[in-house]
């Protein structure tokens, strides 16, 4: 297991992380409408385009309806897109590796919540 010795600029930080969604990608993928997906969970047309462009965040309870009613897990749904290289300062050593990739939220693991934890708690 790599240990990662990780510096979290609190500065701009909020900014690069960002919902994504694959609504509309989901949605086609069943050969739903806009208007048959706003039906099944309760919500009209104009909130699921605001949603698929990105205008607009939906509760907890919508995601999970729009999941259920896409047959699709929400975790691939809805993920949060991070721009690693922006928000964290990741100090290289022999055993670190820099990564820059998208991060689902499924995929940040336990310690990754504890040391983010950690280290905003000492920033402030």
């Amino acid at each position: 297991m790599l240990n990662h010795h990780i510096n979290y600029t609190y500065i701009e930080q909020h900014r690069d992380m960002k919902l994504k969604n694959s609504i509309k990608e989901k949605r086609q993928k069943k050969s739903l409408t806009q208007q048959e997906l706003a039906d099944l969970v309760g919500v009209s047309r104009q909130t699921i385009i605001s949603i698929e462009r990105y205008r607009y965040k939906p509760s907890l309870e919508l995601g999970l309806r729009m999941a259920y009613a896409l047959e699709v897990d929400i975790n691939k749904l809805f993920y949060l897109d991070l721009d690693l290289e922006k928000i964290i300062n990741i100090t290289p050593s022999k055993k670190t590796k820099h990564f820059t990739k998208t991060k689902k939220f499924q995929d940040f693991k336990e310690n990754d919540w504890k040391n983010l934890w950690i280290d905003l708690k000492n920033k402030i």
